[in-house]
């Protein structure tokens, strides 16, 4: 029942944003914008771009410890993995696949040749 309060208020406000940002002479935000219908397919990919970011975040740990039995350690090493993307990309770009990958696969098998 109070989240659908909320929810209410929620929407209550946000007609009353759109009504007060259209009237203004210089709006916050203008939602001329979104009668473009380019804009709009942009605005829901990164809407659930984020969605996707935070599934991964919650999923990928979950997955490593649930599924794979690695422990908590293993788990964050693999976010820090994923979360080191940009450096890698460019370790991928300077010295070609070959290097970067196989000191990641060094890496993994040593850690979890450490765990059993």
């Amino acid at each position: 029942m109070i989240a659908v309060v909320l929810l209410l208020i929620a929407m209550a406000a946000l007609l009353v944003f759109a009504w007060v940002s259209h009237r203004a002479f210089s709006p916050l935000v203008r939602l001329t914008v979104l009668r473009s219908v380019k804009f709009r397919w942009h605005l829901l990919a990164y809407v659930l771009l984020q969605f996707v970011t935070i599934g991964y975040g919650y999923m990928i740990p979950n997955a490593s410890q649930l599924g794979f039995g690695a422990s908590v350690l293993a788990a964050g090493v693999v976010l820090l993995g994923a979360a080191s993307a940009p450096v890698s990309g460019s370790l991928l770009d300077k010295f070609g696949p070959v290097r970067p990958m196989f000191t990641a696969m060094l890496a993994d098998l040593r850690a979890f040749a450490s765990k059993r």
